[in-house]
């Protein structure tokens, strides 16, 4: 078979793919560069690259943490690109749009997450976002279970103290 004969097959099974990961995908973009519009372009960058490489795919983790490796990789990237480039005074500059409730609380939420070290809020994004046990975030991250353990537990208790110091009583409330 020719390779003009396998696209349409390969863009049907990559467009179910992206329906079935977009969100995921988004959600982790938007956890580790903290910012919705910059998520976006990141989720159709990431997007397209997994297109180039779904031929690379071999087989040896989930599919699943193949993409979010191929998803962080792509932040990591877009972070480093953002810090040399000093553009991001620019989408700051922009008229914010009327926030839903619901985006409110998430705003909240990645506010808290960007006074944390990139470690943590990436090995919280991993569990919470990707759903990922240890042994998948152990894989996804390179380190051994019990660091991952380690880490995972200490992320968490740097969160809840940094949300009892921001919010205090308003979290009693709730």
């Amino acid at each position: 078979m020719r390779a003009c004969d396998e696209l349409p097959y390969r863009t049907r099974a990559y467009e179910e793919l992206m329906r079935r990961y977009d969100r995921l995908i988004f959600s982790i973009c938007l956890r580790l560069v903290g910012n919705r519009q910059d998520a976006e372009d990141i989720t159709q960058d990431t997007m397209l690259k997994l297109f180039s490489k779904l031929g690379s795919f071999e087989g040896r983790s989930s599919f699943k943490t193949w993409l979010v490796r191929v998803t962080r990789n792509a932040c990591k990237d877009w972070l480093k690109k953002r810090a040399i480039s000093k553009q991001y005074a620019d989408v700051l500059a922009q008229e914010p749009q009327e926030p839903t409730t619901i985006e409110v609380e998430e705003d909240r939420l990645i506010g808290l997450l960007k006074e944390l070290s990139p470690a943590d809020r990436d090995i919280l994004t991993l569990r919470f976002v990707a759903d990922f046990g240890l042994s998948e975030i152990a894989e996804t991250t390179g380190l051994g279970l019990s660091a991952t353990k380690m880490r995972l537990y200490r992320a968490i208790e740097r969160l809840e103290k940094l949300a009892t110091e921001v919010f205090g009583d308003e979290l009693q409330d709730h």
